[in-house]
């Protein structure tokens, strides 16, 4: 009886084109970003926000809760916390790769760094909020290309994006906001490019349409933060909604990884 193979995924070719692309364009941001902004983005104050409220907060629920100030956003934040312990007990089974360990990692970082900024609001707490979101971002964009195209492929893009993505989160300190905006939206494009791609024999089936619909659903709610804390009548400002949203999309992640331990 023949025998038969499967066929290998053939090559995206707007991958290497993209990587290369989004490459060039961090060091051209990184290097005249700073002025990009003044010319574009000059209403940003420190906080990468255009205004701040009186109470100093730059979001629209600044309510505490027992002794814990602005209490909504600190706590909603808990969720990042549970999920990068999810799972983690079947590890032992088949071992815990570095891109997921970086994601699992940035998730409980972003936990403890936008907990921090939500209860301390300023700029050097931003810088962990998004250190921890950096981390996550970097991790889940090797995890996705390794599913994807390839094991080598997903190790190389862990080891420059890491950095790179670290870098941006502490460049708004210097007046540079536009390297994270690159990190963030340029990541979302990679993902949907990847997402075209099947995902490779015995790799985590990440749904990666998914996880960019529940992402940017989450943008929109930090969008219209106050406009939902006005329609809810003061039960759930848009970022509040914001954390929740983007904890979903991690799951989506986390339960793929779960799912191929079983």
């Amino acid at each position: 009886m023949p025998t038969t193979t499967a066929s290998p995924l053939r090559p995206n070719p707007l991958l290497p084109g993209l990587g290369v692309t989004l490459l060039l364009l961090y060091a051209a941001l990184l290097l005249g970003g700073a002025a990009l902004q003044a010319e574009w983005l000059p209403a940003l104050n420190a906080h990468g926000h255009t205004e701040l409220h009186a109470h100093g907060h730059p979001f629209a629920d600044a309510r505490a809760w027992l002794g814990i100030p602005n209490a909504a956003d600190v706590l909603s934040n808990l969720p990042f916390a549970l999920l990068a312990l999810w799972g983690l007990g079947g590890a032992g089974r088949i071992g815990v790769k570095a891109d997921e360990a970086v994601l699992r990692i940035g998730l409980a970082a972003t936990a403890l760094g936008s907990a921090a900024y939500h209860a301390w609001p300023r700029p050097e707490t931003l810088v962990l909020d998004r250190a921890g979101m950096a981390l996550a971002f970097a991790g889940l964009l090797a995890l996705a290309l390794r599913s994807r195209v390839g094991e080598r492929e997903g190790w190389v893009l862990l080891g420059v994006l890491t950095p790179l993505a670290v870098l941006a989160a502490a460049l708004p300190l210097a007046g540079n906001l536009m390297p994270w905006l690159l990190v963030q939206f340029g990541g979302v494009l990679a993902l949907l490019v990847l997402a075209t791609r099947p995902t490779r024999p015995g790799a985590p089936r990440l749904p990666l349409t998914g996880i960019v619909a529940l992402y940017a659903l989450a943008k929109v709610c930090e969008g219209q933060d106050a406009a939902l804390f006005a329609l809810s009548d003061g039960l759930l400002a848009g970022h509040t909604l914001k954390h929740l949203v983007a904890a979903g999309a991690a799951a989506l992640a986390i339960r793929a990884l779960n799912a191929r331990r079983r």
